[in-house]
């Protein structure tokens, strides 16, 4: 990656403020938190220190925020952070091997071979299990985002449903083959 490059999270940063500015450290804070992926930090010590950085960069600016007495920052994009977030959306995108998720189930099922067929089958049951659930809550939030008229969050939703769909059915056939 070339240097000064803004990292995945910052670029997803970019996104929020671009989405909620202006906006203080602890909405975009809410904003990863919030989000199903547990790709993403959404502590105090990730993102308060993430936005410092993008401010020193020229890639968001800030002012304090007045009224209720509390110190906090206004942040929003600056024009040279916009301009790199458009970047970031357009093609050309990475390879297809950089836009994988991480999948800790996909890490650990190259070495179930370690666990005995009892510990297999109960780990596959729980991983079913915990992905059963949360498609529960996933699909109700894409159905809310759908209800709200709001296509680019609905589509995010939709893309984690159909993934976590996908994961299921994997599941199940490696429960069938171990």
């Amino acid at each position: 990656m070339e240097q000064n490059m803004p990292s995945e999270l910052e670029y997803a940063a970019l996104g929020v403020l671009w989405t909620k500015q202006p906006c203080t450290a602890y909405a975009v804070r809410k904003v990863f938190q919030q989000s199903p992926s547990s790709h993403w930090s959404g502590s105090a010590g990730a993102i308060y220190p993430l936005l410092r950085r993008l401010e020193q960069r020229s890639l968001v600016r800030s002012r304090s925020r007045g009224g209720d007495g509390r110190p906090a920052r206004l942040y929003r994009l600056s024009a040279r952070g916009l301009r790199e977030l458009k970047k970031w959306l357009r093609p050309p995108l990475p390879p297809a091997s950089a836009l994988m998720n991480i999948d800790p189930l996909r890490l650990r099922m190259r070495f179930m071979e370690a666990l005995d067929p009892a510990q297999r089958r109960a780990t596959i049951e729980d991983a079913l299990e915990q992905m059963r659930e949360y498609l529960k809550h996933i699909e109700a939030e894409a159905l809310r985002h759908e209800a709200e008229c709001d296509p680019f969050s609905y589509l995010v939703g939709r893309g984690a449903v159909l993934s976590v769909r996908a994961q299921i059915a994997w599941l199940r056939e490696a429960r069938k083959l171990i």
